[in-house]
């Protein structure tokens, strides 16, 4: 979750407005609640050529940031989806509490077989000079993103079939200790703030929450970090597909090559989590290739940085030296 004040937002949904067409498309429905994937393409290559040929687009997937809990905006992404260019398709999915993580990943998991299945219709219905190249497939996310980029990576890339994968501040694994530690004085207020959320959550079954724009959930947020209850916010695991451990053990031998950015200031997702996280990767799937960016700054740092910061430009090399 990219921390930045909602004027920020209004910049990047004006940006996007500026530099991007757009169609927005049902990928499920779930208790007649469609869940949505937007679909950008960079206004440079949206207006059909003269010629009848088409043109084939490489694919960029962004998940959004958030804790599971509420919705972020697209930071230097939409940047380097422009400059490519890419068909850049960024799903919604359900929010937590109201939903498990664990049926967070079933909606990561039906996204993925939904893209390879039906995009390329979904963008010649609006664009029809244009085929995305499903063979030339990147997921990027930030926070949660993140998390749930590397999920895509390592449990459903039979069927995301990723070139490679980007995650910014991504360790948000349950097993991780330092993600959400319990505070040792927690705040009371928290503890019932969180306490009055879930038992409100568990009179309304069923209910489906899959928009809610950075800061609405601010309150719940900190509640849960601060005090310690990510895991009690997203529910029951019994298989504990939420935990690293889960992940690498289902991981394909060699998943596809990660570049995963880490702020050293960052309270919200620590470093060491992160740094624990780059470090049983690579522990137990020594063919993986990691490349591991530490910056200064705290969560949602690289809510400025543009792909000509040289830092950005550099994991940009890497990942598209497998992507494109």
């Amino acid at each position: 979750m990219a921390l930045i004040p909602p004027e920020r937002g209004e910049q990047v949904v004006a940006d996007l407005q500026a530099r991007f067409d757009r169609v927005d498309v049902p990928y499920k429905t779930v208790n007649n609640t469609a869940i949505n994937t937007a679909i950008f393409v960079p206004k440079t290559i949206s207006s059909a050529a003269a010629s009848t040929t088409t043109t084939t687009v490489p694919v960029l997937v962004h998940f959004h940031g958030g804790a599971l809990l509420m919705g972020t905006y697209p930071e230097p992404v939409r940047d380097l989806a422009h400059s490519t260019p890419a068909i850049f398709v960024s799903p919604g999915y359900r929010l937590a509490p109201e939903a498990r993580g664990v049926e967070i990943l079933d909606d990561v998991a039906d996204f993925w077989t939904w893209l390879h299945a039906h995009l390329p219709a979904a963008v010649a219905e609006r664009w029809p000079h244009l085929a995305p190249d499903l063979a030339r497939v990147v997921a990027v996310g930030e926070s949660a993103g993140g998390f749930l980029t590397l999920q895509s990576a390592f449990l459903f890339n039979r069927a995301a079939r990723l070139r490679a994968a980007v995650a910014l501040y991504p360790a948000m694994y349950l097993d991780l200790p330092a993600f959400s530690p319990r505070a040792a004085e927690p705040v009371p207020a928290w503890d019932a703030l969180v306490a009055d959320y879930l038992k409100d959550v568990a009179a309304n079954p069923g209910t489906v929450r899959v928009s809610t724009p950075w800061p609405e959930k601010v309150d719940l947020l900190s509640a849960g970090l601060g005090n310690g209850l990510m895991r009690e916010l997203l529910g029951e695991d019994p298989e504990g597909k939420l935990t690293l451990k889960y992940a690498l053990e289902k991981a394909e031998e060699v998943p596809p090559p990660v570049w995963v950015v880490q702020g050293t200031e960052d309270v919200i997702i620590p470093k060491p989590a992160t740094d624990e996280l780059v470090e049983r990767i690579a522990r137990e799937k020594p063919k993986a290739m990691v490349k591991y960016t530490v910056q200064p700054g705290g969560h949602g740092f690289d809510g400025l940085n543009t792909v000509k910061d040289d830092w950005v430009r550099e994991g940009v090399d890497f990942v598209k030296g497998y992507w494109l």
